[in-house]
């Protein structure tokens, strides 16, 4: 064996996988379904298969909505304006949004991490 042939070899060896330093792309979990909403009828569910960082991006959007809204409302009850029960149900729906969402998501990265560690 000349000099290249073994630079080839070792270059080969050297490159494989194994001995890499570059990390693999991550590859993350979907969401899990899940129902929420009025437990009486479960009229609404979080689909199995989204994307989990997507998911977390909404919950997160909701619930500064929520904390808005909530803001909003205090300042209206303060200068003496009534609150109706469809916003506070809506917040509560919100809410229930964002509960079920990052559950799912905390439930999909979960079960993945018990697939890791096997």
């Amino acid at each position: 064996m000349d000099f290249l042939e073994i630079f080839v070899l070792w270059r080969d060896e050297s490159m494989h996988p194994k001995n890499s330093i570059t990390n693999a792309p991550l590859q993350l979990p979907t969401l899990g379904a899940m129902q929420f909403g009025d437990y009486s009828t479960l009229l609404f569910q979080v689909q199995d298969g989204g994307s989990v960082v997507e998911g977390l991006e909404l919950a997160s959007d909701l619930a500064d909505g929520i904390s808005q809204l909530c803001g909003r409302l205090c300042a209206e009850i303060n200068n003496g304006e009534i609150a109706y029960c469809a916003e506070v149900r809506a917040l509560a729906f919100l809410s229930d949004t964002v509960g079920a969402l990052t559950r799912s998501a905390r439930r999909s990265l979960e079960r993945a991490a018990e697939g890791a560690d096997q």
